[in-house]
């Protein structure tokens, strides 16, 4: 496919063109709007397309369940088209636009409008696509539309805020130095050609972006906005509960504006690589053991309607018997792995299995290689199966019939991207497989899958297969993310491992899948209703609520298993590992299950275990009971407890690698709650398990609960009379009645700093500051509302002060804490320039200059504000495991709260300006709430008390 190579002019030759192009005429293209067909079974939207008289493709699309409206633009061009010497240009364009156009040129007005009306925005900037994307209450639309469309009719690219935002992009460089995901990527660039964009840096930072006077680097974005933002190169998705009519004439009034310009000259990219037959080993600074393997293979772009990687990655990619991670995993040699397609660039991409590998499987590394070589050529020796052809086809299809609602923001961006790439009449056909690829097709793909071909990536901490490279480990560094690495030719032979192996020829290939789904019949659509108990006695109750209200033949059910009383860092440590070496052992059993629609979780709680399955409602019932059979027969293994022990502490190991704002949000919570442990106790504690505590701790809870069961969805009474009645015969010689643990916080005193300080690999000052109600956890709806309000109306003024004007960082929010019943509120800010003793100054400054008088807040803009968390309460699910996840805690815990909706709408609704205030004043202003501050480098602790986790 034909995609953009850029030709990169200097600043007097972008002025040259800027003028050029307000003389050329462009001709119409205007068409009528047409209706998109091919929607699946359960999607009420109506789609239709347009093309606008300069050029522009727009995607309308009518939701009748939209509570929130939504655009989305996105332009064909990203990082691929940097200028060498400007590498992120693009990156800084996206930032830019955000600041200000000529109708409306207040930097941070779009921010603060998008805010104040209950929305959300955002853009993202990727190698080849650039998309701009909103939500916002219908009443605000067509203004947010109009604020939006000035990006691209008539933004200002004002010099003054260059400097700032380059700031910014190289903040957001920064927070990812540590991100391994990041780090890896930019070293595995240095085997692609450096003649492909792919090769570059594409973030962008200080060093490449602030290189040229502010003035000099506006010329560059103008030029690249004026080459690459045309209509013809764009593509618009409106989503509202509005008609389709309605809509085009939106999109009409808003973007003809958009001026039309000449095409941007077009050629084909160079070779992303120039040969395979390569390997590069990669030093982590986490404790992992990662391998790669990547395929060449043609762009699979233009093949959305037969999708022949399917069947690759269907097959390669399996988890269940005999398949070959199965296989592995017998072996304990990996713990998880993934096969699929990347790095698409229109012309080629990669197929890549991905492999996590145990310290065993470092040690077996050769028999890892042959088992896929092995697999790989079983594949390609073997005729195109029917069986796998028919199950890909039918479970795309099924996914796409019956695929749950997506929220107007999200599907904006989708259909915004995609109608880059694919007519716009052909979108629905590419979202599920539309007929079975050729034979010849997968033929070629398969044959791509060998040695010339393949690029390898080995990450480690410490382990590196040095037999696997053509001479000496030779370290080279990547200055940008201070990694190291080594690339060299591949030393072993992927044929003679095939030819020398023993495995059979069916290795690898998996098994039929019997849960396909049979019966996709909805039961009698019923008027809605609340859950019902159906069984109750002691230490056992079952609910039941029919539900087709989404019109798909789906369902859920859940299972509680409470046990724990008093729990200590041992319990709760084991419980953990229960869960963790049940999921693992259940991995090969429940994969067809899952690939045919069927999802399982079993997770651990401060009271036991949840069971939980969702999906179609065919068979599902079968499916539960049968997992409960499993958990209730489910003893550990030595071999397998040794690898989730080395699991967890690689984990906790890699804590302080995570990006700081995560730390400081993980760290309000686990200083916060009481019951957590420190890291270097749970480390202490995993060396001393051993497998009898583990299966004694089964023994001693599996046959000691209570069990709580809640089925929901396309089922019928009879369904769940019938899983009720098993259920109470497998499990009535266990059955005890157990008290319900709330979760408990720390008694927080008024007027009282509190600090934690925690470790990080990263260099940013990262600061959480907290306020905390501190009413014994017993607040009411309303005031826990107040808190929702506060964070509505502070947001955009902290975000556009802290990040747009003051550029303290690229991570800029004001957070609602609340846990349970206890308010809180949080000011995050990561920075990489800034000191955390500066940031908790100007946090605490923001804090005591924000006043709460009656003259200080506005009736617009209280009553924006509430109006904005109302709308949030009053969004109804929009499937069925929205639901049911909303109505599940309120089952499980004794005083079945119901009505925790209709309560929070009725405080806001009743909500007070006047009263607002006095809380506010009271509990900020006369500092009546406790403060939480978490930090990585806090030396003031004169007026803090530090706080521990326990």
């Amino acid at each position: 496919m034909i995609k953009f190579r850029p030709t990169f002019r200097t600043p007097l030759m972008a002025q040259i063109v800027l003028i050029c192009t307000m003389f050329v005429s462009i001709p119409a293209v205007a068409t009528p709007m047409k209706l998109i067909s091919g929607k699946g079974q359960s999607d009420q939207h109506d789609y239709a397309h347009l093309t606008l008289e300069n050029g522009l493709t727009v995607i309308l699309v009518s939701d009748p369940m939209a509570e929130r409206s939504a655009a989305s633009l996105a332009i064909k061009a990203g990082s691929y088209h940097d200028p060498e010497q400007h590498l992120g240009l693009a990156h800084l364009l996206e930032h830019m636009l955000f600041l200000g156009t000529e109708k409306y040129p207040e930097a941070g007005a779009y921010q603060e409008f998008i805010r104040q009306s209950g929305g959300s925005h955002n853009a993202y900037t990727s190698t080849q696509i650039t998309n701009y994307y909103f939500d916002t209450l219908p009443a605000s639309y067509l203004e947010a539309l109009d604020r939006f469309a000035q990006f691209f009719i008539a933004p200002t690219l004002d010099p003054q805020y260059i400097e700032r935002e380059i700031s910014v992009v190289d903040s957001e460089y920064r927070a990812k130095l540590d991100d391994e995901g990041r780090r890896s990527n930019e070293a595995f660039k240095t085997l692609y050609s450096d003649k492909h964009p792919a090769s570059r840096f594409t973030v962008g930072n200080q060093d490449t972006l602030g290189n040229v006077p502010a003035e000099q680097l506006q010329d560059m974005l103008l030029g690249f906005y004026h080459r690459y933002y045309t209509p013809e190169n764009m593509a618009l998705t409106l989503v509202a509960n509005q008609p389709l009519a309605t809509l085009a004439e939106y999109a009409r009034d808003y973007f003809a504006a958009v001026p039309a310009r000449p095409s941007v000259e077009q050629e084909l990219f160079a070779p992303m690589i120039d040969q395979g037959g390569a390997v590069q080993v990669f030093k982590t600074n986490t404790e992992q053991n990662v391998v790669k393997f990547s395929f060449r293979i043609p762009s699979q772009l233009q093949n959305y309607a037969t999708q022949p990687a399917r069947y690759l990655s269907y097959v390669l990619g399996d988890e269940s018997e005999n398949s070959l991670f199965a296989n592995l995993k017998q072996q304990h040699w990996v713990q998880a792995l993934h096969a699929g397609t990347n790095h698409d660039d229109g012309q080629q991409a990669f197929f890549t299995i991905s492999m996590t590998l145990t310290e065993d499987g470092v040690a077996h590394r050769t028999e890892v290689l042959e088992q896929l070589f092995k697999t790989i050529d079983n594949l390609q020796q073997t005729p195109i199966s029917e069986q796998y052809l028919a199950e890909t086809q039918t479970l795309s299809l099924l996914n796409f019939e019956y695929h749950d609602y997506i929220q107007p923001v999200r599907l904006s961006q989708i259909l915004a991207s995609r109608a880059l790439d694919i007519p716009a009449e052909q979108l629905m056909r590419s979202f599920h497989i539309a007929e079975h690829a050729s034979k010849q097709d997968i033929r070629n793909l398969l044959g791509a899958l060998q040695h010339d071909n393949l690029i390898i990536q080995w990450l480690s901490h410490q382990h590196f297969p040095s037999e696997w490279l053509e001479g000496e480990i030779d370290w080279s560094h990547e200055p940008l993310y201070d990694s190291q690495y080594a690339n060299a030719d591949i030393a072993f032979d992927s044929r003679e491992l095939v030819a020398q192996s023993t495995l059979s020829s069916e290795f690898g290939l998996p098994h039929a899948n019997p849960f396909m789904p049979e019966s996709l019949a909805l039961i009698e659509q019923r008027t809605h209703a609340e859950p019902s108990i159906i069984d109750s006695k002691k230490g056992f109750d079952f609910w039941y609520k029919p539900n087709t209200q989404f019109d798909k033949p789906s369902g859920m059910i859940f299972g509680y298993f409470g046990f724990l009383k008093n729990p200590d860092n041992r319990d709760r440590l084991l419980l953990q590992l229960w869960a963790r070496l049940f999921n693992d052992a259940a991995g090969e059993s429940t994969y067809q299950p899952y690939m045919a629609g069927l999802g399982y979780q079993l997770y651990a709680h401060s009271n036991g275990l949840t069971l939980r399955t969702n999906g179609y409602n065919d068979k599902q019932s079968d499916y539960f009971y049968g997992l409960v059979e499993q958990i209730m027969s489910f003893r550990a293994s030595s071999k397998r407890l040794d690898i989730a022990k080395q699991e967890v502490l690689k984990g906790l190991n890699n804590l302080e690698s995570q990006p700081p704002y995560a730390l400081a949000r993980h760290y309000f919570s686990q200083t916060a709650i009481k019951g957590n442990a420190p890291v270097e106790v749970l480390q202490s504690l995993i060396a001393e398990i051993t497998l009898e505590d583990v299966n004694a701790f089964i023994d001693q809870h599996v046959q000691r609960f209570q069990y709580v069961g809640y089925m929901t969805g396309n089922f019928s009474e009879a369904d769940a009379q019938q899983l009720s009645a098993k259920l109470n015969d497998k499990v009535d010689s266990c059955l005890h009645n157990h008290p319900y643990r709330n979760v408990e916080l720390k008694n927080f005193r008024s007027q009282k700093n509190y600090l934690y300080n925690f470790d990080t690999r990263s260099g940013d000052s990262t600061v959480l500051y907290s306020l905390i109600a501190t009413d014994n956890n017993d607040a009411t709806y309303t005031q826990r509302a107040y808190v929702r309000v506060l964070a509505q109306l502070l947001g955009a003024k902290f975000y556009n002060e802290f990040r747009t004007e003051k550029q303290y960082g690229y991570i800029v929010a004001v957070t609602n804490q609340t846990i349970e019943k206890t308010p809180a509120i949080g000011f995050l800010v990561q920075s990489p320039n800034t000191s955390t003793q500066v940031l908790v100054n100007e946090i605490e400054r923001f804090i005591q200059d924000t006043k709460w008088g009656n003259e200080d807040v506005s009736d617009q803009e209280f009553e924006q504000a509430r109006q904005a968390v109302l709308a949030a309460y009053m969004k109804q699910p929009t499937n069925l495991k929205e639901e049911a996840l909303e109505e599940w805690p309120h089952i499980v815990a004794p005083e079945h709260n119901s009505n925790d909706r209709k309560q929070w709408v009725a405080a806001l609704e009743q909500l007070n300006k006047a009263e607002f205030l006095e809380f506010m004043r009271e509990k900020v202003e006369q500092n009546q709430a406790a403060r939480l501050l978490i930090t990585n480098d806090w030396n003031n602790s004169e007026s803090w008390t530090a706080l521990n986790i326990e």
